[in-house]
């Protein structure tokens, strides 16, 4: 007889989830100690937040009994280098990279993706070259 499915912890988070539950760390974070990186190893998540406490997103309950996701979701998020537990396991905080990625506004991440991506940039590049030597052709073509 196995382990039930209830108490095999899932390798992955769906990037929704993910982005839900560092926005809500954030938010935890913004509120306790305003903006800014200076205070994240101040700042302490715990993995045994009880689930009156967590959205639903993140537990789960099966048969009557409730199953937090948070401990998982930290360790996933720790393989990232978005977040690092304290020595005892118990607590984790944001790292640099994990607080920047949370608080970027979104022109900020559509130009991280850009530089992520250079061939993206290469080709809006290239049609938008393309479309100018388009409109010159036709307007040469039409004279004054």
């Amino acid at each position: 007889m196995g382990v039930p499915d209830f108490f095999v912890s899932k390798s992955m988070i769906e990037p929704s989830v993910e982005k839900q539950f560092l926005l809500w760390l954030h938010k935890d974070y913004t509120r306790r100690f305003g903006y800014g990186v200076r205070n994240i190893d101040k700042c302490d998540f715990y993995t045994t937040y009880s689930v009156e406490n967590l959205p639903e997103e993140f537990y789960e309950i099966n048969n009557g009994m409730a199953r937090s996701h948070v401990l998982e979701y930290a360790k996933e998020l720790e393989a990232k280098g978005l977040l690092r537990f304290a020595e005892n396991g118990l607590k984790f905080h944001f790292t640099k990279e994990g607080y920047e990625a949370v608080s970027a506004s979104k022109c900020q991440r559509f130009l991280d993706a850009l530089n992520r991506n250079p061939g993206a940039l290469a080709l809006a590049a290239a049609i938008v070259s393309v479309g100018s030597l388009i409109v010159a052709i036709l307007a040469l073509r039409n004279g004054p």
